[in-house]
């Protein structure tokens, strides 16, 4: 089957991809322990283009997922035929019998278990450093010196 081929492509690349973000957020936790300001803009930047290119593989994966359905079900009912649109990696090996598939499962759950945890453990450090900001603001304030007397306009924000 050519269109489960090209799918295994799509997932190695997401393989790949999900790699590259992973580091990107291990890079972002140095920044983020050393308060490195410009170093974790500069990773917003980059991640920011790693998820596009992450949903752009998504996009292409779901698309070939449709067409192989549409190949499956066109077989007489006797080879294979009626498989539901919402075909998962596991009815993926079984139909096309590619033990491969179940190997990319496994390490896509892996990957993104860890990239949940450590995205988890930015969002501490994030919360942890903006805590620190506004009490160190509030100390500023409460001792007369406020930094926005006679200031005006917006305060905006960066995403980390």
């Amino acid at each position: 089957m050519k269109t489960a081929n090209e799918i295994k492509k799509v997932l190695t690349l997401q393989i790949e991809g999900y790699k590259a973000l992973f580091e990107l957020l291990k890079r972002e936790r140095e920044n983020l322990v050393d308060f490195n300001e410009q170093g974790v803009e500069s990773l917003s930047k980059e991640k920011y283009t790693q998820t596009l290119k992450l949903r752009l593989l998504e996009e292409e994966r779901l698309r070939l997922m449709k067409k192989l359905v549409t190949e499956i079900n066109s077989v007489p009912p006797k080879n294979g035929g009626n498989v539901s649109a919402d075909m998962n990696i596991n009815t993926l090996a079984e139909i096309t019998g590619d033990a491969d598939f179940n190997g990319i499962r496994s390490m896509l759950k892996s990957l993104l278990q860890s990239i949940d945890e450590l995205n988890e453990f930015n969002k501490v450090l994030i919360d942890r450093s903006l805590k620190y900001v506004r009490n160190n603001i509030n100390f500023l304030n409460l001792h007369g010196v406020n930094p926005t007397v006679g200031k005006t306009g917006v305060f905006l924000a960066r995403e980390a």
